[in-house]
């Protein structure tokens, strides 16, 4: 199996990607040492879509700036995300002037064909390409099959399924997976959240039964809940047998940044992303609806209860004022919340 790291990429929502550089290199290396394939490091981006005034420097990752934090380093393979709708071919130079090897295209379900069409301009400048399918578990099962033609009729190298909700059991991943590997030449991957805790344990599932690719991050860094750590998937590699991983670089690397860049900017399991999780929507329904520190968590459940039933494609805002203005939340106020 191969390993991508996407720490500055998915760790970036923690502190809206203001990585220092040194760091970034420093990140690389280690990862580099430790035998991980693929090194995300960062979105790509551009000012129409995104105030540099709000977003750090690897919302954007311009090439001068790759090529700075990889400078005198032989490692990993580069890759890059971008979110459809919110990137234009324009963002991208011939590759053979780039040092990205891998562009990753991030869409929800109602805009599959027209990203599968954007990743093909993005092939034709010379890059390796991969459809990450954000929310697979809101899929229908005609979605499903529309999906896969897609994929099938496409050039592309890579096609991950992403559990963005951290919605997905271990004992899911076989029959999730089963339909798309069979669709040689392109690769499948993992991307795993770690909502209910699961991800080392569905990454373990994912490549039993032939996955190619799978996705973590250095200390589980991500939004909310995170991500499988990066190094415990290599420890585990090392451990059992592979001497192409050594997760010694990476712990060191955890050290010295990411032990307090924890305590400033906190990750990992969090009430809501399990609540989440556990009804297979965006995490912002129930990290919203918590903020507000205004409703019981009896009402917060029963109002992810119907989102889940509503299957909504990604977090929409409407949605979730329509249930507190319909009483859904907040109908059943506690006694100990009227006494006060």
């Amino acid at each position: 199996v191969a390993v991508l790291d996407c720490t500055i990429r998915d760790g970036g929502y923690v502190n809206s990607w203001r990585f220092d550089k040194r760091m970034v290199h420093e990140v690389y290396r280690s990862l580099s040492k430790s035998g991980v394939d693929y090194v995300e490091i960062g979105f790509r981006g551009t000012e129409k879509y995104f105030d540099p005034a709000v977003y750090g420097r690897w919302r954007f990752s311009s090439e001068d700036d790759l090529r700075n934090v990889v400078e005198g380093i032989e490692g990993a393979k580069i890759s890059i995300m971008g979110d459809y709708g919110k990137i234009e071919i324009e963002d991208f130079i011939d590759k053979k002037e780039s040092i990205v090897d891998l562009v990753r295209i991030a869409v929800n379900r109602d805009k599959v064909m027209e990203a599968v069409s954007f990743l093909e301009k993005v092939k034709d400048k010379g890059y390796k390409t991969s459809l990450q399918a954000i929310g697979f578990t809101a899929y229908t099962d005609r979605e499903k099959q529309e999906l896969k033609r897609a994929v099938q009729s496409s050039n592309m190298d890579y096609f991950y399924i992403a559990d963005s909700y951290g919605s997905i059991l271990p004992n899911e991943i076989p029959s999730i997976f089963e339909s798309f590997l069979d669709i040689a030449p392109i690769k499948t991957g993992f991307h795993p959240h770690n909502s209910l805790q699961t991800a080392f344990a569905n990454t373990m599932e994912a490549m039993k039964i032939g996955v190619d690719i799978v996705d973590g991050s250095i200390f589980g860094m991500g939004r909310g809940s995170g991500n499988l750590p990066t190094e415990i998937l290599i420890a585990y590699l090392q451990k059992n047998g592979s001497s192409k991983y050594n997760v010694i670089p990476i712990l060191s690397c955890i050290e010295r940044y990411f032990v307090d860049m924890q305590k400033e900017t906190p990750w990992g399991y969090q009430l809501p992303y399990f609540i989440s999780g556990m009804f297979k929507c965006h995490p912002y329904y129930a990290s919203e609806l918590v903020k507000r520190r205004e409703y019981p968590i009896e009402d917060i459940w029963k109002a992810l209860e119907i989102v889940e039933e509503l299957e909504p494609v990604g977090f929409d805002i409407k949605i979730l004022e329509d249930l507190i203005r319909n009483g859904f939340v907040g109908s059943r106020i506690s006694k100990k919340t009227k006494e006060e």
